[in-house]
């Protein structure tokens, strides 16, 4: 059963209200650009099937960069509990695990149109390249272009350039990772699609609220 059933509904009952308004507004936009295009070209046919065609993708776009920006802040939180829950209770005992379980998480929840990593890496002083997958031609290519000490002078996300592998392109992407003024790695991210600057903010937070605490934690422990 979950701890918070309540705040999951009323979170649940926004989404609703808001996609509901969302729809129904596009819908009514539609009447007048309908009658205007109408009247433009009273005798042509063509000219309103193109303009509604054009109108029903960029409706679908908006709805669906609303429903990555609606749908993340609750859920990311909500998904990222299992990691912080093992953590505590001894199940992830170093970095080389957190580091599988931080990589795994971050691909299977950052999956939407706009923002979709499909490979990611983490290395922190004294660790190499740890992901939860192996992917040689990957770590082969990520490992010649010093990251590692790239990172240490960066304060948020940076594109870093293009990879390209016989099977497809990535954007590659570096996400410094810093616990106040203390610098402890970074993730290397990687893209099919090119992620816009505002979607890369989403990143960044991830990084704040969720990542840093958890990687100085894991510092500590290893050291006692």
């Amino acid at each position: 059963m979950s701890r918070h059933p309540s705040y999951s509904h009323i979170y649940n009952v926004q989404r609703t209200i808001l996609l509901v308004f969302y729809i129904t507004t596009a819908i009514a936009l539609s009447v007048p650009l309908v009658r205007f295009v109408a009247a433009l070209s009273p005798d042509h046919f063509y000219p309103l099937v193109i303009t509604l065609l054009l109108y029903m993708l960029l409706a679908v776009v908006v709805g669906s960069m609303i429903h990555v920006i609606s749908y993340i802040p609750f859920n990311l939180a909500t998904a990222f509990d299992p990691v912080k829950n093992d953590m505590a209770s001894g199940k992830i005992t170093d970095l080389k695990q957190l580091g599988e379980r931080i990589t795994s998480f971050t691909v299977d929840f950052f999956n939407f149109s706009f923002l979709d990593i499909t490979h990611a890496y983490i290395q922190t002083e004294g660790t190499g390249l740890i992901s939860h997958e192996k992917n040689e031609q990957l770590e082969q290519l990520l490992s010649t272009l010093d990251m590692l000490e790239q990172s240490k002078h960066l304060e948020e996300i940076v594109r870093a350039g293009k990879i390209t592998l016989p099977q497809r392109d990535y954007h590659l992407y570096i996400l410094p990772i810093w616990f106040g003024n203390r610098w402890l790695g970074y993730m290397a991210l990687l893209s099919e699609k090119r992620i816009g600057r505002f979607f890369q903010r989403f990143l960044m937070e991830y990084e704040n609220n969720f990542l840093d605490d958890q990687i100085m934690h894991m510092i500590h422990f290893v050291k006692r």
